[in-house]
């Protein structure tokens, strides 16, 4: 089903932001899925913690597992979940100047065109961005791969838009649509590089950041110019969105690659066998959290007429903001993981994780659902009232979509990719048979429906793999593997 970087109604784009649910989502100027929903759990972690088996230096009297929880990387950790709630207010102000300019037919094509361009960002990302993070080779050799991925990335995505408007697949797609639809795949793809590059070198407080938001400003800034001259052509709109986004990407990019110590030339344009193996490694996590959680909003997308995408996006943009507030209260706890001292400490980080996620998440959802007319008609106004349904069911999907999220960087950190593996092919499956049902019937609140009982069910699977991974059964050593820790 969908989002984060997730669900949303705009670009896909987040990235998930981070090794966990990634980076492969970039920043966008629309919630579809944003880079809020993609929460960067794995390198926020917080100061070192004495080695394993020394005794506690604590100056305090607090028993030492109480005194090992108590130091978070607190900073990081805040950094990133107060990015998570910027990137949702930037999100959810785009989706209602699009929503109030367009109304819901334009608006839909806009979102449609934004739908295909995120999840195409997330597969032509290819895993690159976890290989950066976790990559052991210098990094005056990422500069030229990193940039020419970025350039191949627009020529591919300007083919594929070109085909769709060329067959007629996209009719509302026009030279601007096209050139605008591209500039947003290449934008996220470099804002998801730049990220990882933001990661690799730990700077999540202040550089992270700025990757996760400035393309979104930029695009919103150009959406709120576009409101201004007056114009409805959705080409147009998709053009602002686009370029606002890849431009600032880019640049930010190009100067993280260029920083001292590194050639101002690249001295190679194709990748080292290292961050091939890396990329292919990461590809399969990568594209499982961030595509089969919106493959609902692909094929709503793709087969339902323009003002049902646009009333999907709207229920997909309020369940986006519950699983991202969820997840950004959970990744305070999960981004202390990797520095536990053994099984029974991640155990308790996992729970106490889990916990706070679905226990937040709950709190936004449940009044949301039963606000949802009335928030709906205050934000995007009464043409946009049949979203209420959809938006009712999304909305208490992303509570177990809240955990599934983190649930899937505690399995990486703990070796369990198996299972995540598992777990996602199931998931996939039976949202394939699901959507093939559902869809025909064009009732959005039965498709909606789907995402509650797979979503519940992936969590539950992947929540029960953890605590097998953690049963005091098991040998109590730190089981924290550098390769597959970063891997999330």
């Amino acid at each position: 089903m969908t989002t984060q970087d997730a669900r949303a109604d705009g670009p896909v784009m987040s990235t998930v932001a981070s090794p966990a649910v990634g980076p492969a989502a970039s920043p966008t100027a629309d919630p579809v899925m944003s880079t809020v929903a993609s929460p960067a759990v794995g390198p926020t972690a917080g100061p070192p913690v004495t080695a394993l088996g020394r005794p506690s230096t604590a100056r305090h009297r607090r028993p030492r597992r109480l005194a090992t929880l108590a130091r978070p990387g607190m900073p990081s950790g805040i950094a990133v979940a107060a990015g998570n709630a910027a990137a949702i207010l930037i999100g959810l102000a785009s989706g209602i100047v699009t929503a109030r300019v367009l109304g819901p037919t334009a608006r839909g094509a806009f979102v449609a065109t934004q739908t295909m361009s995120g999840v195409a960002a997330v597969v032509l990302t290819l895993g690159v961005t976890q290989a950066v993070v976790t990559g052991r080779g210098s990094d005056r050799d990422l500069a030229g791969p990193l940039l020419a991925q970025v350039a191949v990335v627009a020529l591919v995505a300007a083919a594929l838009f070109g085909t769709l408007a060329g067959v007629g697949a996209q009719p509302w797609l026009d030279g601007y649509g096209v050139i605008g639809a591209a500039a947003a795949t290449a934008g996220a793809v470099a804002a998801s590089l730049a990220s990882g590059m933001a990661q690799r070198r730990s700077r999540m407080t202040g550089e992270f950041q700025l990757v996760r938001l400035l393309p979104s400003l930029a695009g919103l800034f150009l959406l709120v110019v576009a409101w201004r001259a007056g114009t409805r052509e959705v080409g147009v709109w998709l053009l602002c969105s686009g370029v606002g986004v890849a431009v600032p990407a880019v640049v930010m990019l190009a100067r993280t690659l260029g920083e001292p110590g590194t050639p101002r030339r690249p001295a190679r344009f194709l990748p080292s066998r290292a961050l091939v193996r890396g990329a292919v490694a990461a590809l399969p996590t990568a594209i499982g959290a961030q595509v089969i959680y919106r493959l609902d909003s692909v094929v709503v997308a793709a087969a339902r007429p323009t003002s049902d995408v646009a009333f999907y996006g709207v229920a997909a943009t309020a369940s986006l903001t519950c699983t991202a507030l969820g997840q950004a209260v959970g990744m305070l706890a999960f981004s202390r993981l990797r520095h536990a001292h053994g099984l029974n400490q991640q155990r308790l980080l996992i729970r106490r994780g889990v916990r706070w996620a679905l226990g937040v998440a709950a709190g936004v959802a449940l009044p949301v659902m039963l606000l949802a007319p009335e928030l709906i008609t205050l934000c995007y106004g009464r043409e946009f009232l049949p979203a209420v349904a959809p938006t009712r069911a999304l909305v208490l999907a992303a509570i177990p979509l809240s955990a599934d999220y983190l649930l899937i960087h505690a399995l990486l950190s703990l070796s369990g990719q198996r299972s995540v593996y598992g777990t996602q092919a199931l998931a996939a499956a039976l949202t394939v048979v699901g959507l093939c049902v559902t869809v025909p019937t064009g009732n959005l609140a039965l498709i909606a429906a789907m995402s509650i009982v797979i979503y519940t069910l992936s969590a539950a699977l992947m929540f029960g793999a953890v605590l097998r991974r953690t049963a005091p059964n098991r040998r109590d050593t730190a089981p924290n593997r550098p390769a597959s820790a970063e891997r999330s």
